[in-house]
């Protein structure tokens, strides 16, 4: 190599390689752009320096494959080994492919080697192109290889847990009954009892009274508190009129279990 144009085609200016190392422009060759593809720097050099940096180069090699599984579930993390380079190396790429369509590339790797990891994958099929390009001993060279395919599974959605089957909510039943008091005949006793509740909750008993035809009237509800069972065994005095008849409508409401009992009723 002795002369610009000696220079310029071993360098490849007219196969394209200003493009290929990112600089573009017209495939003209001009020792400023044969200078930035050797030197990589704005300020050319001369060319006894280039003819001097050409004649010391060694090859460009690519040797790449991937390393460990093919397969796995996301988010996969493929190693890619590369071997490091010789000569002027302008741009090492690892291209990936996601189900045969291009999905991007790594940063710029350079002469470097190594294990690399360019990107995470999700669920498909993987495809990765290794690119390095540059100047060797033998002049302009643009190497490609493309490596095994990667396939990746979505991760399995956890098993749901099976919920628990809901406890039947006991049925809440109370019973009236009407009991003798003490004194009068008049004086009775109206007995309340009933099962469903929670242990030791308090029960709200309303109690409608009607005489014959009249209007019923309720009183102030009445508390009482179940056993450890859940029962009630509740009293009460009342009056029974004498030659009239006299009726009892109960119902019972846990406070704490909202529980309603069925309205059970008595009469006198």
């Amino acid at each position: 190599m002795n002369t610009l144009k000696e220079i310029g085609d071993f360098v490849g200016i007219p196969q394209g390689s200003a493009e290929v190392a990112g600089y573009g422009g017209p495939r003209t060759t001009r020792l400023s752009m044969v200078s930035l593809l050797v030197t990589r720097r704005e300020r050319p050099a001369s060319m006894r320096t280039i003819i001097q940096t050409l004649r010391n180069l060694t090859p460009i090699t690519l040797e790449a494959q991937i390393v460990g599984s093919r397969s796995g579930e996301e988010p996969f993390e493929p190693v890619i080994r590369l071997n490091a380079s010789g000569g002027i190396t302008w741009r090492t790429f690892i291209a990936y492919y996601l189900n045969g369509n291009a999905t991007g590339s790594s940063d710029n790797l350079n002469s470097s080697g190594g294990d690399f990891t360019p990107t995470q994958l999700g669920p498909g099929t993987w495809q990765f192109v290794v690119s390095r390009s540059g100047i060797s001993n033998n002049g302009f060279v643009s190497l490609s290889k493309t490596l095994d395919t990667i396939t990746v599974s979505a991760r399995p959605q956890p098993t749901p847990q099976p919920q628990p089957t809901p406890q039947p909510t006991p049925s809440v039943f109370i019973s009236v009954a009407i009991e003798f008091g003490v004194g009068r005949l008049e004086n009775r006793v109206l007995r309340i009892t009933g099962n469903g509740f929670t242990p030791a909750e308090q029960v709200e008993l309303q109690i409608t009274t009607r005489v014959d035809s009249d209007n019923p009237s309720t009183g102030s509800p009445q508390i009482t508190t179940t056993d450890n069972l859940g029962f009630i065994d509740f009293k009460q005095g009342v009056f029974c009129t004498v030659g009239r008849r006299t009726t009892f409508q109960v119902q019972a409401i846990g406070l704490i279990s909202s529980r309603r009992s069925n309205v059970a009723g008595a009469s006198c």
